[in-house]
């Protein structure tokens, strides 16, 4: 998590954001943003999202996950199962495969295809290594 405050940092540094400014940005309480930045917890996948999409970065680079940030724009974050969907199949895995190999609830899976809810920012990093594809992908975003 270290990775990701520190390149949360230099996005603040660099629009010379405050905790308090960055948290007004984003529509976040303060102690929100502090927790994240004094690794107390990651941030909620709204959260994430909130920080991505205010800083027009990608999420694989806020994650440090990849090492040069893209200067492309992009977009914002697109419903999760439509993609879920498509990773399963050019992927030729099924729901169960999914399941079992990342021992997760049929009932959360289900609720993901359908767009009932969403991961959670350690579930979309496991997701992004099961299929060997970017965070930004799953967000559709690229």
């Amino acid at each position: 998590m270290s990775e990701f405050v520190e390149r949360l940092k230099e996005y603040m540094e660099d629009g010379n954001l405050s905790v308090t400014a960055l948290a007004k940005k984003i529509g976040v309480s303060r102690a929100t943003v502090s927790g994240i930045i004094n690794e107390v917890h990651m941030p909620s996948t709204e959260v994430f999202v909130s920080l991505i999409e205010y800083f027009d970065c990608s999420a694989d680079y806020l994650l440090g996950k990849i090492d040069i940030p893209n200067n492309e724009s992009f977009g914002f974050v697109k419903p999760f199962g439509k993609i879920l969907r498509k990773c399963l199949k050019d992927n030729l895995k099924t729901e169960t495969d999914l399941q079992d190999d990342l021992h997760i609830s049929s009932s959360l899976t289900y609720r993901w295809l359908n767009d009932k809810a969403t991961p959670t920012v350690n579930s979309y990093i496991k997701l992004a290594e099961y299929f060997h594809c970017s965070i930004d992908y799953l967000l559709g975003r690229e």
